[in-house]
């Protein structure tokens, strides 16, 4: 039976009573289970309570089924009508309305905690970059290795060369790319790579064309299913969420059921932990564990890759083969949050290799699952492959198995005789205690030609403080052809500061060696680096030395080594020349992203990435800023306090994106202060308590007039500006003449203005 809406305490209602009565209409803030969403217009007729469609809608209560009905052109909802059990009251001290309804009554809230997904387009700003490198050695092994490349926009022209005192010039890989960023598609022209995902297919370096899935071109999207967590609240409250006990987010919910997505859960097991929070202090816990399968993708998502081209034997060689056309395809789907599937296929003259694969998430684990068929030259072939991973917090399982025919043949089999025939693979490792954890592997990889590997090890590692590690490993091979060999491994690790230290201790083929180690990573920023390896066997003492040294404009190694029967020494020089904006800039090798900062004739501003600094302005203020992540928002700012007191500052950070390889000019606006004073007088006498209007830039600029008739703007550019005073009821016109000047704050002296009559009030 449908539950008539309480109005008994709605005052407003009282003239109601009588059917047929004319419509009341007020305005009254609307507030829904406690928690109020802004003011709603309301109708009271004959009894009923109308409220504005909108206004409900925006309060989140579900109004599917319910038949609006329209006042002055505009859609109102019978609250009678929700059926619901509702119970409403009025306020009309405060003309507030509260409307109580059930959970049920609301629509779903979904909230997503993870980064949202923004798929960042890179101003379309035209650079170049030349990555060197001169390797000057003895015993005749000197080298250069160039890298050059040209972008605009989401565009990348790219080349590499080498040269060597042994093979003199020789061409690398040269390819046009283009990223489709609003469709995550990359095109490429030129050499590529062409190769399988699934373990059955092979691989081969073409020149030709390729279009691919490039997830990297939205590095907020997250591609592998996540938990969807579901709950309702009875009145608005707040949700905390735990993944694996560590709290990740929060969030304050409206009443009615929700929807809690982008957890950003890992690959591995995950326990994750919500707990609701109701106004009442009453609390609620929800509990789920879920499998992260990175290898997985999210349901709707796709991935794939189709090159076609001329196969080419190798990066050394510049030609192609033109009789050896070669085609990969590969595509997978998302079609559940635990299913997904696709196809390979591969062919070149003669050869054809087609099958399909699926990976399913499992409740506990992840399985990857793989067939296959070959025909070249007319003999055919088949392969199956088959491989389970679980990452547990403590307990972590790998194993597979891939069997392949005698007559299976894939892309790339032609440059090699190693041909498997059967490969599998176990591992396990334990984490018993959070210092120590141990492992387990065994693997086992027949060839055609008879080779058999096999091998099984055991090992751990202990933390035992301070940063300070004991690893061992034990290992035994049983090769065929060849002897079966015991091996083990002894490391120990102490770090010191910046500085790593280790001993170690190895036995192999009948051999023991020993030795000590020590190592300091290159800095960020300009410092030094080394690493040092001195070992003993019963060969004697040898060892290597490396001595490292990079500043803002390059990086040079010193390296020296001694094995038995040789001494080797050179000298590495490396960093690259970068054209952005109309200058050419010295710097580190580049591999990512980077900013051309400019601060128009202010040197020495200190300019800061991600609010770190990263170095100051030259004399024409310009600084590059290298580093920057492709297609990310890289926040580039200056340091205030590094600008003059007299100068006016603009924005002080801003965010830009930056293609891969490529760059973006971020200029900020300080100049000198400009600041103009004076006063301002009608008919000869001063004008006080008033207001001077002035239009810089279209942007009106307003200074209060004082009693003696003065005023003061804190930024005007040189010019002449019609000004508006209003001064005691009265409009008057003036005019401003700003000259050119030095001066932080200008004096222009007294203005005369010209009434043109009363002010509206």
């Amino acid at each position: 039976m449908r539950k008539r809406v309480l109005v008994c305490a709605l005052m407003l209602a009282a003239a109601a009573a009588r059917s047929q009565q004319p419509d009341e209409r007020l305005l009254a803030e609307l507030c829904v289970n406690g928690g109020c969403h802004g003011t709603a217009f309301v109708v009271i007729r004959n009894g009923h309570v109308l409220v504005d469609a909108d206004a409900l809608k925006r309060a989140k209560v579900q109004l599917d089924g319910v038949a609006p009905i329209e006042v002055s052109g505009h859609d109102f909802i019978d609250l009678s009508a929700l059926d619901r059990g509702s119970t409403l009251q009025f306020d009309d001290t405060r003309t507030r309305l509260d409307l109580t309804l059930p959970a049920a009554a609301f629509s779903a809230h979904t909230l997503d905690l993870g980064s949202a997904s923004h798929r960042m387009v890179p101003p379309s700003t035209t650079g170049a970059y030349l990555n060197y490198a001169v390797d000057a050695a003895t015993h005749g092994q000197s080298s250069l290795y160039f890298d050059a490349g040209m972008t605009h926009g989401t565009s990348l022209l790219a080349t590499t060369a080498q040269w060597t005192q042994q093979r003199g010039w020789s061409r690398g890989m040269t390819h046009y790319d283009y990223d489709d960023v609003p469709h995550l598609r990359r095109f490429t022209v030129g050499d590529q790579f062409a190769y399988s995902s699934d373990g059955l297919g092979g691989a081969a370096l073409i020149g030709g064309f390729g279009i691919a899935r490039a997830y990297d071109l939205d590095p907020y999207l997250i591609t592998f299913p996540q938990p969807t967590i579901a709950g309702l609240l009875q009145a608005p409250g707040t949700i905390d969420v735990y993944k694996n006990g560590v709290l990740v987010g929060q969030r304050e919910v409206g009443a009615g059921p929700f929807d809690l997505a982008g957890l950003g859960i890992g690959p591995g097991t995950n326990d994750v932990r919500v707990v609701v929070h109701d106004p009442f202090g009453g609390t609620r816990v929800l509990n789920q564990n879920f499998y992260g399968a990175s290898q997985s993708l999210a349901p709707g998502l796709s991935e794939f890759a189709y090159q076609v081209g001329l196969e080419r034997p190798s990066p050394e060689q510049d030609g192609y083969e033109s009789d050896e056309p070669v085609l990969l395809a590969r595509q997978r789907w998302g079609f559940t949050d635990r299913i997904t599937a696709g196809y390979r296929l591969e062919a070149s003259r003669g050869l054809m290799n087609v099958g399909p694969n699926v990976d399913l998430r499992l409740p506990f684990g992840y399985l990857h699952l793989a067939l296959a068929a070959s025909e070249d030259h007319g003999s055919n072939g088949h392969a199956e492959t088959a491989a389970y991973q679980i990452i547990g917090h403590a307990l972590s399982f790998n194993a597979g198995v891939s069997l392949f025919s005698s007559g299976y043949r894939r892309l790339g089999d032609d440059s090699t005789t190693l041909h498997p025939r059967d490969a599998r693979y176990l591992s396990i490792g334990y984490t018993p205690f959070q210092r120590v954890s141990v492992f387990a592997n065994v693997d086992s990889t027949h060839y055609e030609n008879g080779v058999r590997q096999r091998g099984v090890g055991i090992g751990g590692s202990v933390n035992l403080g301070y940063g300070s590690s004991l690893i061992l490993s034990l290992a035994h091979r049983m090769d065929r052809p060849g002897a079966n060999d015991n091996q083990a491994l002894l490391n120990f690790v102490i770090p010191l500061g910046r500085d790593d230290f280790s001993f170690n201790a190895s036995h192999a083929q009948g051999q023991t060696t020993y030795g000590v180690s020590a190592q300091r990573s290159l800095p960020s920023d300009t410092g030094y680096g080394y690493a040092l390896d001195a070992q003993h066997d019963d060969s004697g003492f040898y060892g290597r030395g490396e001595f490292d040294y990079q500043n803002a404009y390059g990086r040079i190694a010193v390296i020296g080594s001694r094995f038995p029967g040789s001494e080797d020494a050179s000298v590495l020089l490396s960093g690259s020349v970068i054209a952005l904006g109309g200058r050419v800039f010295a710097a580190r090798p580049l591999d990512t992203g980077y900013a051309l900062v400019q601060v128009p004739d202010m040197a020495g501003i200190e300019v800061t990435r991600e609010n770190l600094p990263v170095g100051r302005t030259d004399s024409h203020g310009d600084l590059l800023v290298p580093g920057l992540l492709p297609y990310q928002a890289n926040r580039i700012g200056i340091d205030q306090s590094s600008v003059p007191v007299t100068d006016a500052i603009g924005t002080t950070e801003v965010t830009t994106s930056v293609p891969r390889f490529g760059g973006s000019v971020v200029r900020f606006d300080v100049h000198p202060l400009r600041a103009v004073k004076g006063r301002a007088s009608i008919a000869g006498a001063h004008a006080s308590l008033g207001t001077l209007r002035i239009e810089i830039a279209g942007t009106p600029v307003i200074s209060p007039i004082g009693l003696d008739g003065g005023f003061y703007f804190a930024d005007v550019p040189a010019g002449d500006y019609a000004a508006l005073l209003r001064n005691d009821g009265q409009d008057a016109r003036c005019e401003l003449h700003v000259p050119e000047r030095k001066s932080p704050v200008f004096d222009i002296g007294e203005i005369s203005c010209t009434p043109i009559g009363s002010a509206s009030p």
